[in-house]
């Protein structure tokens, strides 16, 4: 399978996204999706989170070809060190990636909204940014493109947590029954009034979870809300990056999020049409 038939298979609104930007950029782009699909595979197939998380450090040593990962050539791999090479990302930011999926593998809970905000940042917000440095680099060569890019970052960073919590208000049950969550503890207790880890132990979703779910919601409108102020001050080439994270509006105002029900795939292709609409009017 190619990494674009992953990505259309996988993260089919990234597919989507992907075809409003240049062709030039778009096998980085979809370098970038398919990397966080196979780590989100990875975290949601392999029972032990020990073996999980071996594979997950897989993909950083390969990245930095060295460690367990040394000398292979692997299409993915291959493809997101020709990123780094053509677009600077840096390998740090990208290994930074993997690692924030370890929290999916264990009941190690985050204790506060700043915590989840810095989960967000290396799991969403970095391919934001590298997605942005690819359209500017791409559009404008290194020296003014990576400037150009600079200006994505402040936005990037509401970016990440409005998807992030888009992602995490739709997963409560699933999350739950792997034996994690990433809703941080205080809004846990607030909503449940259980511990998390009570909870956890119970291997039942206590009353009040739905509660729990939306305060993430909430908090990701927040962000949303943040990212969409900040779009205008980004460089032009960069804002087709802002596209995926512009569709997760939808999700975050869900009123049953332990349905895990996400939108239909045509809402989000239209929800992405808009918003490609509302980015060229910021000019």
């Amino acid at each position: 399978m190619s990494i674009e038939d992953a990505v259309r298979q996988g993260d089919r609104t990234a597919w989507l996204a992907a075809l409003f930007a240049p062709e030039p950029a778009r096998p980085a782009l979809h370098a970038l999706a398919a990397y966080r699909v196979e780590l989100g595979r990875i975290v949601e197939t392999v029972r032990d989170p020990m073996a999980a998380e071996i594979r997950l450090q897989w993909w950083r040593d390969a990245i930095r070809d060295e460690g367990f990962g040394a000398g292979r050539s692997v299409p993915l791999v291959d493809a997101l060190r020709e990123g780094a090479r053509r677009y600077e990302w840096p390998l740090d930011t990208l290994c930074a990636v993997s690692e924030a999926f370890i929290h999916d593998l264990y009941a190690d809970p985050l204790p506060d909204w700043d915590a989840f905000d810095g989960y967000a940042g290396e799991a969403c917000a970095a391919p934001v940014q590298l997605a942005a440095m690819t359209l500017c680099v791409e559009a404008l060569g290194k020296p003014a493109g990576l400037a150009a890019a600079r200006t994505a970052a402040t936005a990037a960073g509401y970016a990440g947590v409005a998807l992030a919590a888009a992602d995490v208000a739709l997963t409560v049950p699933r999350r739950f029954a792997r034996g994690s969550s990433l809703i941080p503890v205080a809004a846990w207790r607030a909503a449940t009034g259980e511990d998390q880890a009570a909870s956890m132990a119970a291997g039942r979703l206590p009353e009040g979870a739905d509660r729990a779910a939306r305060a993430v919601a909430a908090h990701g409108r927040a962000a949303d809300e943040a990212m969409r102020r900040h779009l205008a001050a980004v460089a032009p080439q960069a804002r087709a990056a802002f596209l995926p994270a512009m569709t997760a509006r939808r999700a975050l105002a869900t009123r049953a999020p332990l349905s895990e029900r996400r939108p239909a795939s045509w809402r989000t292709q239209l929800d992405l049409w808009w918003a490609a609409k509302r980015l060229d009017r910021l000019d």
